[in-house]
């Protein structure tokens, strides 16, 4: 049911309250907790596409809150820089967890792109939290980087500001695969061992 920005705190599939589905039989069913259980389970984890066509969902709603956010875009031509960034990015994911960032990543072809964003926060405490990784990465050679922080006043606000750097998302003939790295992976006192075997993936790698 999808993947956000604040998906640790407010999960698609856990907010998911109902979803209208016409299966390959040419059935319209209703799917929740209590009816066609199964199938609803089965959706949340599956994708629609997999047992039918979904025609509506019905989600629970949460109250806009400000989001604190942050924006690291490095374009590094050093490998060295690149994975001691990428190092660093993993050995502070589980403290950002903890203060109830999310967001996403990537890099492709040396470019490095982080956004974070977290409604627990103040502005200056997001500064503060980052302002060492930004001088790391700063001190890295052979790297350009801009940085920044804002506050949003609510979701839509976030995603509009971020929407220019995910491009054209629509009509994309690509196929996304993911693995989910257990806590205890990434909670390791060897980062630069994970991140080493994270950048021997060859096409974009997406981190979230």
């Amino acid at each position: 049911m999808g993947q956000v920005i604040l998906t640790d705190r407010f999960a698609g599939v856990d907010n998911v309250l109902e979803i209208s589905i016409v299966t390959a039989d040419g059935d319209h069913v209703i799917a929740n907790p209590y009816q066609n259980g199964d199938l609803f389970w089965a959706l949340r984890g599956g994708g629609g596409g997999t047992w039918g066509v979904v025609t509506s969902v019905t989600y629970k709603t949460h109250p806009s809150k400000p989001l604190s956010s942050v924006i690291l875009l490095a374009n590094s031509t050093n490998a060295n820089s690149t994975q001691n960034i990428l190092t660093e990015i993993i050995r502070l994911t589980p403290s950002l967890v903890k203060q109830g960032y999310g967001g996403f990543g990537g890099i492709h072809a040396g470019l490095i792109v982080l956004f974070v964003a977290s409604p627990n926060v103040t502005a200056e405490e997001t500064r503060t939290t980052f302002h060492p990784l930004f001088e790391f990465v700063a001190l890295q050679p052979d790297v350009l980087v801009v940085n920044s922080t804002a506050v949003y006043q609510d979701a839509l606000s976030c995603y509009e500001a971020i929407a220019p750097f995910l491009g054209n998302v629509v009509g994309i003939p690509n196929e996304i695969s993911s693995w989910l790295l257990p806590r205890d992976i990434v909670e390791t006192d060897r980062p630069g061992d994970l991140a080493a075997e994270l950048l021997k993936i060859t096409h974009p790698l997406g981190y979230l």
